[in-house]
């Protein structure tokens, strides 16, 4: 506030140069606005600068880059363990279950997210995993699944398990990709 005041003091005009009072007058008013204006518009955004740097602005981290193109040997994907996952998976969510086409769409999305999150949980912190189950009912038909994909086949891999129920079938796949 006492920036403010000592502006409006520096408005003062030197008279003793201009002859005609009502110019005078209006060169003081004006100049007068033009500095309030000015310092307004100055107060505006030092005000938002300070709300934004408090409370409002995020801080970002920014990792530096590994250059790992590899896996370590004790982070690598095993088929096998995720095999036994979704094994373990299917044995207790679908045993003695039947065929209900309007319970089993939600029944996948769930099995889906657990096989998926149960692999993740083997600390496979630089592969990309992506979980599908399959079902269909068993109603004497022939079906065929299969995938493609184009990856590295030095350090990417999948796991597949199908299992049967009593009047359908399910078939449950991991895929790991590693990303460097």
């Amino acid at each position: 506030m006492e920036g403010f005041r000592k502006l409006l003091a520096g408005v003062k005009t030197n008279s003793s140069n201009v002859s005609d009072k009502k110019s005078e007058s209006d060169n003081a008013s004006t100049t007068a606005k033009a500095k309030l204006g000015r310092f307004r518009l100055k107060m505006r955004m030092l005000s938002n600068l300070g709300a934004r740097n408090l409370s409002s602005q995020q801080t970002f981290v920014t990792y530096e880059n590994t250059y790992k193109m590899e896996p370590t040997d004790n982070k690598t994907f095993s088929s096998r363990r995720a095999e036994k996952v979704i094994e373990g998976v299917f044995e207790h969510y679908l045993q003695g279950k039947n065929y209900d086409p309007k319970i089993f769409p939600r029944l996948i999305k769930t099995l889906t997210e657990l096989i998926r999150d149960r692999v993740k949980m083997q600390g496979l912190d630089r592969y990309k995993i992506i979980a599908t189950v399959t079902m269909i009912q068993n109603k004497d038909q022939g079906i065929q699944l299969s995938s493609r994909a184009l990856w590295n086949h030095n350090f990417d891999n999948y796991a597949s398990v199908a299992y049967e129920g009593p009047n359908y079938y399910a078939v449950g796949s991991v895929y790991a990709l590693y990303y460097d």
